[in-house]
């Protein structure tokens, strides 16, 4: 993806820092505010921004990205002319350049994101819901009463009670579990038939990554779908992702936009269906992921749905949809 013929490129780079509505609890982390790094490209005539989300699951440090970018931002600017995107050690940050660099090129040709990428104005997302007692879940729930895909986030603590309140309250909507790595083995067999009397659209990601074959000896019609185990630097990825029936691709595990391509060609020569997934972001990051809207099969593109106050334009939710601003990109 090289942008030759670019008279400049000139790099800048901000930190943004979003508060949200709520606290946002997964199993192993909880947050309040999300802070991301605005970089932007210009090339003298165009300009382009991008968001990087960096997300310590995967070593990823926001402090540590600055600091790589203060300290190599002449050296950046050759790399991206160059083509060497590879080369810059945080994914996170390989995405962001290679989306920034998408969008040059496409105002270089005068191309329309959206018509070009045949986007809706109008995409069917799960929501979802963190990690709350059963008395907030309850509250929350009265909210999504009308949405078709409701996901909810799960550690081993009151998971039959929360499935219970949603299919009482919103019995219509398909539920994705998202277990982030905590469940054990012996919880999920303990648990398994219960689990098939809920409309359970599938499970992310129960065991942790390198744990995926525990699967092999879970009998169920429920599916499963990998999140962390797909992962551009996970060296058993292929023998890992065996076990599930869907991936979760999100850009910031990959990289570049080429990397992206690749494992999308990957994971559908294994017939597994895609759901295009996002951080807890703003609408900066979720728009570039649309450019994969085509390749994939479902869609979690509520980042910014837990903002206060997103970015001008920013995507709107309402009953599980999400309603595409044209005028953003």
């Amino acid at each position: 993806m090289t942008i030759k013929n670019f008279s400049k490129i000139k790099l800048n780079f901000k930190i943004k820092t979003f508060k949200l509505k709520d606290e946002f609890k997964i199993s192993r982390v909880s947050k309040k505010i999300v802070k991301v790094i605005d970089i932007s490209l210009k090339d003298g005539v165009n300009s382009a921004i991008a968001e990087c989300v960096p997300y310590q699951r995967y070593n990823e440090k926001l402090d540590d990205i600055l600091k790589y970018l203060r300290m190599n931002k002449d050296k950046l600017e050759k790399i991206i002319i160059d083509n060497k995107l590879e080369a810059i050690p945080f994914l996170s940050l390989q995405n962001t350049l290679s989306t920034s660099i998408l969008s040059l090129k496409q105002k270089k040709r005068k191309v329309n994101f959206f018509t070009s990428n045949k986007i809706k104005k109008k995409i069917v997302t799960s929501i979802t819901i963190p990690i709350f007692d059963l008395k907030k879940t309850k509250k929350i729930l009265k909210k999504f009463t009308k949405t078709k895909i409701i996901k909810i986030k799960l550690n081993q603590k009151e998971v039959i009670d929360k499935l219970i309140l949603i299919k009482e309250i919103c019995p219509k909507s398909k539920i994705i579990i998202d277990a982030n790595e905590s469940w054990s083995k012996p919880f999920l067999q303990t648990n398994i038939k219960k689990l098939e009397q809920f409309n359970i659209l599938f499970i992310e990601q129960p065991f942790p990554q390198g744990k995926d074959h525990y699967l092999r000896n879970i009998k169920s019609k429920i599916n499963f779908c990998a999140d962390e185990s797909f992962h551009i630097k996970n060296k058993n990825l292929i023998k890992n992702i065996q076990h599930y029936n869907y991936v979760n691709l999100k850009l910031d595990k990959f990289g570049t936009h080429e990397n992206i391509l690749k494992y999308i060609a990957i994971a559908k020569k294994l017939k597994k269906k895609i759901m295009l997934g996002c951080m807890v972001s703003s609408s900066l990051s979720i728009y570039p992921a649309l450019r994969y809207f085509n390749n994939c099969n479902y869609y979690d593109l509520d980042g910014a749905y837990f903002l206060k106050k997103d970015r001008l334009r920013g995507i709107t939710y309402r009953d599980g949809l999400a309603k595409i601003n044209f005028k953003f990109y």
